[in-house]
């Protein structure tokens, strides 16, 4: 029993855009998502490598500077 399929605004789906594309569609779908966490790997894999493991952090002087706080 065939089951109609909507778009994102509630239109049913003509039968013959269902079946476009076929396997290189797909092929390029898998292509395009492996890619995209080729990317997310490597970025964060680079800023894992630039940065230090453990940041130091600096802190200035207090007595210079006057913090005024005004509402």
């Amino acid at each position: 029993m065939p089951t109609e399929k909507f778009d994102a605004y509630g239109e049913v789906l003509p039968e013959a855009a269902r079946g476009a594309g076929g396997a290189a569609s797909v092929f390029l779908g898998r292509v395009g998502q492996y890619l995209f966490w080729l990317l997310v790997v490597a970025t964060v894999s680079a800023r894992i490598m630039t940065y230090p493991a453990t940041p130091v952090f600096e802190v200035g002087s207090t007595t210079g500077s006057k913090q005024t706080v005004t509402r």
